[in-house]
């Protein structure tokens, strides 16, 4: 796994992890709601509340989950809200999609986010690219919730 924070100017994370499964598997993981639960996983470990993902440009997808934040005041009883909007989706290759989270403190909106999945020996490379975060804050707990969430995909899908 690499990650990849550029400097504070630029606001973009870079986070890449090869996948132990074929492209097409990881990146349904991606799209249907029913695949995405299984390893979308909260701080806590629970899974979303809810999940609606309509995976087509124009399409919407919009998440929530509960549980605190290891930087903030946000507590267990806080709902999370992340939606947006598709701007590329190709089949089994790339997804690009515009980022939203409630963030009570830093709330993100306008960022997007661009999915890569490269088919390499041994299974597939995710690399995620999210620009245009606010602050070199959020910047940081972007890379690592990417990276945690990357983790947590490749153990579900190379076990199941």
């Amino acid at each position: 796994m690499t990650a990849e924070a550029q400097s504070s100017a630029e606001l973009t994370v870079r986070v890449s992890r090869l996948i132990k499964a074929p492209r097409q598997r990881v990146f349904d993981s991606w799209v249907k709601p029913e695949l995405r639960r299984k390893w979308w996983l909260t701080g806590s470990g629970d899974q979303l509340r809810s999940c609606e993902i309509d995976a087509r440009v124009g399409g919407r997808y919009r998440q929530s989950q509960m549980g605190g934040c290891d930087d903030s005041d946000v507590d267990e009883t806080y709902e999370w809200i992340m939606e947006g909007e598709f701007l590329e989706v190709v089949e089994p290759e790339r997804l690009v999609f515009t980022w939203h989270v409630n963030h009570p403190d830093e709330p993100a909106s306008d960022e997007r986010v661009t999915i890569e999945f490269a088919e390499v020996d041994g299974g597939t490379e995710v690399i995620i690219t999210h620009r245009g975060i606010l602050s070199t804050h959020l910047r940081d707990g972007t890379e690592k919730g990417w990276t945690t969430l990357l983790e947590t995909q490749a153990g579900v899908l190379e076990r199941d």
